[in-house]
């Protein structure tokens, strides 16, 4: 009798997501609000909705997100839908991979399910392009929202760092955390899990001086002084129910992990490591760290801690074989650099490894990872006979091997003929030289031989060209 034209409804999912550093308009009441009249036009129900309040979009593994799959998207059992309806791209997550985004809407096609961003409604059949290009370009979009917000926090601790003040994490074994006022004053120490107020104040270290400081202090005498082994240490404590951090027995790596703490030093080391927007973290080359000696009371004398440092590099063989290894590469290079010049001087194959095997040159292993640089270079008796010798320092963890030179006199040598050379110490720019002075410092090596009485007794042929 009447003509009346029958609605047909289509049904719909909705995927709700907010996270902590959102803004209110992206709040699931809103989000809320704009799915639901979406629906309405468009003669969808909502069957049910999926939430995640608080939760970073950044990775897939977020409790509403996975309900959605597991739940409905996937199960064969669950109530028949058509759409996924959501606000718009970024709600759907802010994947760093825009890939990974795709992977997850060709999910739910495969499943005979509609990914649709409500604030750009559904996609034009007659420009599918344009459409999979917008939404392409919505997603780097949501993705660098996250980058950028990542890079903002980081400067922002880095520079807090700079100062010398924690920019965030928990204090160390026989450490705690010390609230500064606006005039970076000592407030109080912060408890586990307390964090400060005020925006303007700060939060530095400073030992704690009770039982767990001197229990740092004991390992690194036990080590340094009384020389135990690292496994001595730990059953000192063990056996004495001295226990670590959670009352947990001492091991071979908290003991190794103490005794290179440089905050026990009181320096202050931000950026050991990269780990931002859930990404995989790697460690960073310690150029890339922030450093801040003396930004709070130490525990621990400099001097023991680098004795400390010293005794632990040469305990493992892997070290020293790899230095040794090294050695010999960079000495075999650098040979043949020299015996290549000597031989566009005029000198004949016999004479440049006759004369190569008669210079003094020496080689240490510049320790790249720790602290308070130094190296030891040994000469032999016989290389007393000059004035100087050349100092090569070598990287054993980089493809470029030599490192530095140096010239040093003899007389800069022990009794023992050893030599420590720290990078701070006024002798280290006294002798350092640069790469493009090497020719001369190796002419006059060879001008002090020519001296000797051995240059005569081999007689050598080739022009005097320096």
């Amino acid at each position: 009798m009447f003509n009346i034209v029958q609605q047909t409804y289509k049904k719909g999912v909705a995927y709700y997501r907010h996270s902590a550093e959102d803004k209110q308009e992206n709040s699931v009441t809103i989000q809320r609000g704009h799915v639901e009249r979406f629906a309405l036009e468009h003669n969808i129900t909502i069957i049910h909705e999926e939430v995640d309040e608080g939760v970073s979009g950044l990775l897939a593994n977020r409790p509403g997100f996975e309900r959605l799959f597991d739940n409905w998207i996937k199960n064969v059992n669950a109530p028949n839908f058509d759409y996924v309806l959501v606000y718009d791209v970024s709600r759907w997550g802010r994947f760093q991979d825009q890939d990974q985004a795709g992977h997850y809407v060709y999910l739910c096609k495969k499943h005979g399910k509609e990914v649709v961003y409500v604030s750009r409604g559904f996609v034009d059949a007659n420009n599918q392009l344009f459409s999979s290009l917008e939404i392409s370009i919505q997603r780097y979009m949501a993705a660098e929202y996250s980058r950028q917000l990542s890079e903002k926090v980081f400067y922002g601790c880095v520079k807090v760092s700079q100062q010398g003040y924690s920019a965030g994490g928990m204090a160390v074994y026989g450490m705690a955390r010390q609230l500064l006022d606006v005039n970076k004053k000592p407030i109080r120490i912060l408890s586990t899990g307390e964090h400060k107020q005020i925006a303007n104040e700060r939060v530095s270290f400073t030992p704690k001086n009770d039982e767990t400081t001197e229990t740092v202090k004991k390992i690194f005498d036990l080590f340094v002084n009384e020389r135990l082994t690292i496994p001595e240490i730990a059953s000192y404590f063990n056996q004495r129910k001295i226990f670590s951090t959670n009352r947990k027995q001492w091991n071979k790596s908290k003991i190794i992990k103490i005794l290179t703490d440089e905050t026990y030093i009181g320096t202050r080391i931000y950026n050991k490591t990269w780990g931002r927007l859930k990404q995989k973290s790697y460690r960073n080359p310690r150029s890339e760290w922030v450093v801040v000696p003396d930004a709070f009371e130490s525990t621990i004398d400099k001097d023991i801690f680098k004795n400390a440092q010293e005794r632990i590099y040469w305990m493992f063989p892997s070290n020293w074989r790899k230095g040794i290894n090294v050695i010999k590469k960079a000495r075999k290079n650098i040979y043949n650099d020299i015996r290549k010049w000597l031989l566009n001087k005029g000198a004949t194959e016999f004479e440049a490894e006759e004369l190569i095997s008669e210079l003094p040159i020496v080689f240490s292993v510049k320790p790249e990872s720790k602290i308070n640089l130094f190296w030891c270079f040994l000469i032999s008796e016989k290389m007393r006979n000059f004035e100087n010798v050349l100092g090569i320092s070598v990287l054993s963890n980089s493809k470029k091997i030599i490192n530095e030179f140096f010239i040093f006199s003899t007389k800069d040598f022990t009794s023992t003929n050893f030599l420590i050379l720290s990078e701070n110490s006024p002798l280290y720019y006294k002798t350092k030289i640069e790469t493009q002075n090497l020719e001369e410092a190796v002419k006059e090596l060879i001008t002090e031989f020519k001296k000797s009485k051995k240059w005569y007794k081999h007689k050598y042929t080739f022009v005097d060209n320096f």
